[in-house]
């Protein structure tokens, strides 16, 4: 008795083809969430979406990415606390800074200082939760 295929090959080799293609685009995936150019929004709506992604974490979160945001300007040759003080920023530690405080610091940096900018990125792709906030071209997406 012989069974309809409809085209698709049964044989081993076919479903080890087909399970690679579909580990190819759940990976591809992956990668597409990750990779956010934040040089393409604009520096007011870059600010909305630093200081709602902030205030959207709990404080270790909020410190985590602090941190890491200072680590990634110090790594570049800035000092992120140098900065604090010119916006009217009283110079605190980086753990007591508000999210709307991060979030100017970072606009003035865009527009200010653009060497300033692969950090901010780096540090920004360091946290899954910057992930979903564009789509890459400046326009927000839904999370």
């Amino acid at each position: 008795m012989r069974y309809a295929t409809y085209g698709f090959r049964t044989d081993k080799g076919g479903v080890r083809k087909m399970a690679r293609n579909i580990h190819a685009k759940q990976i591809n995936r992956k990668v597409g969430t990750v990779t956010v150019s934040w040089s393409a929004v604009d520096a007011n709506e870059l600010k909305e979406l630093v200081r709602d992604g902030l205030v959207a974490l709990n404080a270790a979160e909020r410190e985590e990415f602090i941190q890491t945001l200072e680590a990634e300007m110090r790594r570049a040759g800035f000092n992120m606390r140098a900065y604090l003080v010119p916006l009217g920023i009283p110079g605190r530690t980086p753990e007591d800074l508000t999210p709307t405080e991060v979030a100017h610091m970072i606009r003035f940096l865009k527009l200010n200082v653009p060497p300033a900018m692969p950090a901010i990125e780096r540090a920004l792709n360091a946290h899954d939760f910057f992930a979903t906030g564009t789509d890459g071209n400046g326009h927000r997406i839904a999370a």
